[in-house]
């Protein structure tokens, strides 16, 4: 009688996995310059002391409101177009990405509550593909203005959120303090787009600087 062959365990158990993603995280976050985040300080710091410019009234939401999905519309159609082009994984997700943004500034009926459940998943699908994006994780500008980007949306939540209203005169920047860096994140995500045009695939900043 022939004896049972065994079948091999798979390779990767949750825990590895689960492993990976993390091993991922803190390579991007290695990759990360902190540098970007005088970009929302500085604005932050200029929309909280000169009310007086001219320039102030542009920080407005309506103002704000119009320029925001102008922007994710110009970087999904810019995503789109290099997907089709390059033919590559990095430019689906962004794809992906931009357009879950877009919905959340058209705000679609969900997309309130649901942009917590799709950025994440979003995230994952990009790690699960981790090596398609070697050549985009591994430019310190892109990974910054990416982090950045992130970095920005959260420090919005938190304004939205009355966090900071200890500080002088809060109800009068809260607002456009909140609009004015959502659209400087996604000015950050387009730059990421726009930025990775550059890039040759298959070869991270370093290979391409030689």
């Amino acid at each position: 009688m022939e004896s049972m062959i065994s079948q091999n365990p798979p390779a990767s158990t949750s825990g590895q996995l689960w492993e990976e993603h993390v091993s991922h995280v803190q390579e991007v976050i290695s990759k990360f310059s902190f540098w970007v985040l005088l970009l929302p300080a500085a604005l932050c710091t200029w929309i909280g002391t000169q009310t007086q410019s001219p320039l102030w009234e542009y920080t407005l939401k309506p103002y704000q409101e119009t320029y925001a999905p102008a922007v994710l519309m110009l970087a999904v159609g810019l995503a789109t177009t290099l997907w089709f082009v390059r033919r590559g994984f990095f430019y689906r997700w962004l794809t992906i990405l931009s357009v879950c943004l877009l919905c959340r500034e058209f705000h679609f009926w969900g997309t309130s509550t649901g942009i917590y459940i799709a950025i994440p998943l979003v995230m994952w699908y990009a790690s699960a593909n981790f090596d398609s994006m070697k050549p985009y994780v591994n430019h310190r500008l892109i990974v910054s203005l990416f982090v950045g980007a992130f970095i920005t949306y959260f420090f919005t939540i938190t304004v939205d959120r009355a966090v900071w209203k200890f500080l002088p005169h809060h109800s009068h920047w809260r607002n456009n303090v909140e609009e004015t860096l959502e659209t400087l994140g996604h000015l950050m995500i387009l730059a990421v787009i726009i930025i990775s045009a550059f890039i040759p695939q298959g070869k991270s900043s370093t290979d391409a600087a030689k």
